[in-house]
């Protein structure tokens, strides 16, 4: 069934679902979009792989972030997976230490791909994506986007984040 809205009886608690949430381990990135001094950026732990053939990925926006418009105005995003090494970049897009738009992007660290939009140079891996498709869902919209571009460094430990702090992904022979 495609499009349609079930009701849901009882909702659970908001705060006891947020605290819930606080147990995942998610990968840290940047989504960004928009060029010059209309970039802006900021940092989701929802965002995701959509589809191989063709390749598409999905990340969800809050309506209320920059991003959001400058996402629906140009047509285009990056996914930009974060490095170990970076958690000053993950604080910094999420206006940890204050700053707001253009500003959060550093020249040396960003690339333009196929759209124009910032890429990541040194993330794990960055996703250059076309906006196919977008949906509102209560305070978000998920933004799905045609990948036409990406680069991977194989070398790089993914960034994640868990009960409120950064870590990184290691690495394990077997689990089970």
């Amino acid at each position: 069934m495609s499009g349609q809205d079930f009701p849901v009886p009882n909702p659970v608690e908001t705060a006891a679902f947020r605290s819930a949430l606080r147990a995942i381990v998610g990968s840290v990135s940047i989504v960004a979009s928009g060029q010059g001094p209309d970039r802006r950026g900021l940092t989701v732990t929802a965002a995701v792989s959509l589809c191989v053939e063709p390749p598409m990925v999905l990340a969800c926006i809050n309506r209320s972030a920059e991003a959001h418009d400058v996402i629906l105005r140009t047509g285009a995003f990056s996914w930009n997976v974060l490095a170990a090494d970076q958690v000053q970049l993950a604080e910094r897009f999420a206006a940890i230490d204050g700053s707001k738009g253009a500003s959060r992007f550093s020249p040396a660290e960003w690339d333009e791909r196929v759209t124009g939009v910032p890429v990541l140079r040194q993330s794990v891996c960055s996703f250059d994506c076309r906006l196919q498709n977008s949906v509102e869902v209560a305070t978000h919209t998920i933004m799905i986007g045609a990948v036409v571009g990406q680069n991977h460094n194989q070398s790089k430990v993914p960034l994640i984040y868990s009960s409120g702090r950064f870590g990184r992904m290691e690495y394990f022979e077997s689990v089970g």
